[in-house]
């Protein structure tokens, strides 16, 4: 007596749960197509999504570094404008300094 049994586990119609078509019948495949045509859709969309973020970004970014040196420059010349009113005025400099520090003292005693 020999006992024949076959399967269609193993078979290139295996659905990727691991539960074969026939199992489900063909309204497994079509839930299973719909699916899977809705996480492509999905994947699509997020994939341009991230594109024009990354693009955003990149755009922030370049114009932040714009503004970072054009305060930089700014600052710059601000120095160079103090350092020249100091020389050219050495002695209104060493007053605003002690009047500035004399300021500072009465408000951090009170």
């Amino acid at each position: 007596m020999t006992l024949s049994t076959s399967t269609a586990i193993g078979s290139s119609s295996e659905m990727p749960s691991g539960v074969p078509s026939s199992a489900g019948g063909p309204i497994v495949d079509r839930m299973a197509r719909s699916a899977h045509s809705a996480v492509d859709r999905v994947a699509d969309t997020a994939g341009s999504a991230v594109g024009r973020v990354r693009s955003g970004v990149t755009e922030a970014l370049s114009t932040v570094n714009d503004k970072l040196d054009g305060l930089s420059s700014s600052r710059e010349q601000w120095v160079d404008s103090c350092r020249q009113s100091v020389r050219d005025h050495p002695l209104a400099a060493v007053g605003i300094g002690l009047a500035a520090g004399y300021v500072i003292a009465r408000w951090l005693r009170a």
